[in-house]
């Protein structure tokens, strides 16, 4: 694996004055791809992706005058998802992303890894080995899917006997040892594979997942690219240093982002000079990027929104050659760019055009500058009234969609941070793959909301999901406690009746509450005071309904 001399993670590239964001230089190893004589990259193009315009720089200079954008039809008749799973339960839409295949793969993986790191990482201290299998995968993820809704210092604290922090749920899903031993042997590929490609332990996940998303969700006509980034503080070749985010240091990620679901459509995972993209010497880094990302929706008319890192004249004219539109804020000193001498006060609002492009530039707390092929030059209301005068506030049209668009890869990012399955790891490449974990069940999410038409937030639709695992693939325990029978708990066989219950020295008739109207599944719940109860399972009960509910169904 290359590694950098002088230059590292420090290396900065300024991000929009917007923004107040800082990339790191994608060139951070000093590499270089190969490329011919013409300037073309050394990776060859699918045979089934649309055809791309090269570049050809024809626009006119800059003047002032009307414009009218030239805007590409787009056919949003077969938007949405492509993919219809046989139930519409949580887990059958899970397994849409994250499919039987990769699981089985993953626990392959796993096996062959421990046969061929026996002798090397064995410890006569550990718990046997036995082979895995893909319900234990599945039942494995879910423990870890558990652990972000329940937060713990220390792993071997969800197996922890104390009182104070018990949690007895995680005993009955996997022993504390296994989970370790399968923490330590989680693998992804063969020891024999080619060392090259630095992403080379985790590629088939990254590759099975990224077809995954093009093939289940068509877009719809708004997108944008943004950056995402992994915690990661470890040693590592293509760490990234970014002061302006939250996390600093770690893995970035170039997300394609559909604005109106939010569904993450496709990535790329930066490692220096060995990330895949298609590169453009006339483009830049930057450019090849976005040129790579929209490769698949070319000529359908899309619309993107990007920051000010990717942008330049010459991109806009190479997205417009293959009908795309574009919307993204813009630096002042980039090529190609307009004088705009005039200053302008808070407000005032001014612009230059060619004939396929617009910049615009308006002052409100700070100075903007907004490159569109896709708006008017005309202001839009706000939504927002001045407190002083009580007038509208203005804002130029394109700003207004470029905030209103621009913002679903950091929204994405906020769902996956509420509840994200990534803990501290020993291997970078574990914790990039419960980074995509995190990212297959957003993209669940969102493929049940739009197929079913439900609303359910993200943290219960996890929580659903990972109660239909451990109930499709967990082991039946022993039973403790009441006798039981079969499947049915002791309320469903045995013989109860309901009882008066007994006055206190307190209360000459005490009530209790109703187990069935507080917890009920099938109704309206509710708070219902009864006097009777079942002194055998010790709950309150509604003489009427709730007590033969309660003891004749198994989801009352």
């Amino acid at each position: 694996m290359a590694t950098s001399k002088k230059r590292s993670y420090n290396e900065i590239d300024e991000i929009s004055s917007d923004e107040s964001e800082t990339e790191s230089e994608i060139e951070t190893d000093g590499e270089t791809g190969s490329e011919d004589d013409s300037g073309n990259s050394d990776v060859e193009d699918d045979e089934n992706t649309p055809s791309v315009h090269t570049y050809n720089h024809t626009s006119k200079s800059w003047q002032k005058g009307n414009f009218g954008p030239t805007l590409f039809s787009f056919q949003d008749n077969n938007c949405g998802v492509t993919a219809n799973p046989d139930k519409n339960t949580l887990l059958d839409f899970f397994k849409i992303v994250f499919d039987q295949e990769l699981i089985q793969v993953i626990a392959d993986k796993t096996n062959q890894f421990q046969v061929d790191s026996a002798d090397k990482h064995s410890s006569p201290h550990q718990a046997k080995w036995y082979s895995t299998n893909l319900e234990e995968i599945y039942l494995f993820l879910a423990t870890f899917m558990l652990m972000a809704h329940i937060k713990k210092f220390r792993i071997k604290d969800y197996w922890s006997v104390d009182p104070l922090i018990a949690t007895p749920i995680f005993s009955d899903i996997m022993p504390r040892d296994r989970f370790l031993l399968l923490l330590k042997y989680l693998h992804f590929t063969d020891l024999t594979q080619p060392k090259g490609d630095r992403l080379y332990k985790i590629k088939f996940v990254v590759q099975h997942l990224k077809e995954k998303f093009k093939q289940i969700m068509i877009p719809y006509r708004n997108l944008c690219i943004d950056e995402s980034l992994v915690l990661w503080k470890g040693r590592l070749s293509f760490k990234q240093y970014i002061p302006s985010k939250r996390r600093r240091f770690g893995i970035k990620l170039f997300v394609l982002c559909d604005c109106r679901t939010g569904f993450i459509l496709d990535f790329v995972i930066y490692t220096g000079s060995q990330t895949e993209i298609q590169r453009d010497n006339h483009l830049g880094i930057p450019g090849s990027i976005i040129m790579t990302l929209m490769q698949p929706y070319l000529q359908r008319g899309h619309n993107l929104f990007v920051d000010n890192w990717y942008t330049s004249p010459r991109l806009f004219e190479l997205l417009h050659a293959n009908s795309t539109g574009a919307c993204i804020t813009v630096r002042r000193n980039r090529i190609g760019m307009p004088d705009f001498t005039n200053k302008l006060k808070r407000g005032e609002y001014e612009y230059q055009h060619t004939d396929i492009l617009l910049c615009e530039r308006w002052f409100d707390k700070r100075e903007v500058t907004i490159l569109s092929t896709t708006h008017k030059p005309q202001m839009a209301s706000s939504g927002k009234v001045h407190y002083a005068t009580g007038e509208q506030i203005q804002k130029p049209e394109s700003v207004k969609d470029y905030i209103e668009n621009m913002s679903a890869v950091d929204r994405s990012d906020m769902q996956i941070s509420y509840v994200e399955c990534v803990r501290k790891t020993v291997k970078w490449y574990k914790k990039l793959f419960f980074h995509l974990l995190d990212i297959s069940i957003l993209n669940s999410h969102i493929l049940y909301k739009q197929k079913t038409g439900r609303t359910i937030h993200s943290c219960d639709f996890r929580l659903q999901l990972i109660r239909q695992i451990i109930e499709t693939y967990g082991k039946p325990k022993a039973p403790t406690g009441r006798p039981t029978t079969g499947d049915n708990p002791v309320r469903l066989i045995a013989r109860h009746f309901p009882s008066l219950i007994p006055s206190t020295l307190t209360k000459q008739n005490p009530q209790r509450k109703c187990v069935v109207c507080a917890k009920t599944t099938r109704r309206t719940k509710k708070r219902t005071d009864s006097r009777y109860e079942c002194t055998e399972c010790d709950v309150g009960l509604c003489v009427s309904g709730c007590f033969q509910d309660y003891h004749t169904l198994k989801y009352f």
